[in-house]
């Protein structure tokens, strides 16, 4: 049923009708205008320290802010429908984190046609030429060194490194571990690294990987993981095989868990990205490409080590900041 129609049947008279829908009309021209801000997952915090800094950069421009994202790292349908979705509710922005690093290029695409511009956040994507397309990436190169330094703290010549949660479909993730796969060889020739790939984000499939490198590694004395999931599923594993506290945990990806193990001493650093900062600086970037600007289409951003020391520091507690309702 039609809106003026529905205003008739309740008694209003045609004339306060077409009042009411002109109201309507006008609240509607009056909404702000929209960023669609699409993380890999709703479910882990430290994609809500990037809305955190979306939100407040937005605020500035005075800009609604559109979260909304899969459950789960791995529904990349869900992705997928969420941006479109988003792109046809006719957002003036696109922040995409991509769940997949070939398979989210085509909604992209449909987001450019549309006049949408689109930052990709924290991993690229597998190829993009369009200039429309801009980037505000993790630092992996660096996160894989600051890994090898951490490592190398702990590390004998002739001991073992075990490397967990390499996605080939996340592109950062293969960087940081070949970094730091290259960066430990050239300082200890004798170590025994081994690296471990899944395109899963199960945490029984991880822990069970997780078992089985301890069990079958006796010189294990460094594990590296390459993402929240697998660094809950390294504890469990070293938990339920009697290595906690005999090994290092080195994660890289924050969550408030993980920084609650952090504290206890269970995992030795955490290599956290800075998603704060991703999150204002693509929408700053938003902001100069509809001005017409093309001065910066791409950003890296260096991750934070955070320990047990450095925590509670300024530096740590700003990646960490969650606040998006906050100034």
């Amino acid at each position: 049923m039609h809106t003026e129609q529905t205003f008739l049947l309740a008694g209003f008279t045609s004339a306060a009708a077409l009042a009411a829908l002109l109201t309507l009309t006008a609240c509607h021209q009056a909404r702000r205008p929209t960023v669609a801000v699409i993380p890999e997952t709703t479910a882990q915090e430290i994609w809500e320290s990037e809305h955190a800094g979306a939100a407040r950069a937005a605020r500035k421009f005075g800009w609604e802010i559109y979260w909304n994202g899969p459950s789960r790292e791995d529904d990349l349908p869900r992705q997928i429908q969420i941006v479109n979705n988003a792109v046809s509710r006719g957002v003036i922005g696109l922040v995409l984190t991509p769940d997949h690093a070939v398979a989210l290029i085509t909604p992209v695409r449909d987001a450019i046609a549309k006049g949408i511009p689109t930052v990709i956040v924290s991993s690229p994507l597998g190829t993009f030429s369009n200039q429309d397309v801009m980037f505000v990436l993790n630092d992996d190169v660096a996160a894989g060194h600051i890994a090898a330094d951490r490592t190398a703290k702990y590390l004998s010549s002739d001991g073992g490194v075990a490397i967990l949660g390499v996605n080939p479909n996340l592109l950062g993730s293969i960087q940081t571990a070949d970094v730091l796969e290259s960066s430990l060889r050239a300082r200890f020739p004798g170590v025994t690294i081994l690296e471990k790939r899944s395109t899963s984000f199960s945490f029984d499939e991880a822990e069970e990987t997780a078992e089985e490198t301890f069990r079958s590694l006796p010189t294990l004395q460094v594990v590296i993981t390459l993402n929240v999931m697998q660094t809950r599923a390294a504890y469990a594993a070293a938990i339920s095989t009697n290595r906690l506290g005999h090994i290092k945990l080195i994660a890289c990806d924050q969550d408030l868990d993980l920084v609650y193990r952090l504290r206890a001493g269970d995992i030795d650093a955490i290599i956290a990205q800075d998603t704060t900062t991703m999150g204002r600086d693509a929408i700053e970037m938003i902001q100069q490409r509809l001005r017409g600007s093309r001065s910066k289409s791409s950003v890296v951003v260096e991750p934070v080590l955070i320990t047990q020391q450095t925590v509670d520091s300024a530096e740590a507690q700003s990646v960490l900041d969650m606040n998006w309702r906050g100034q």
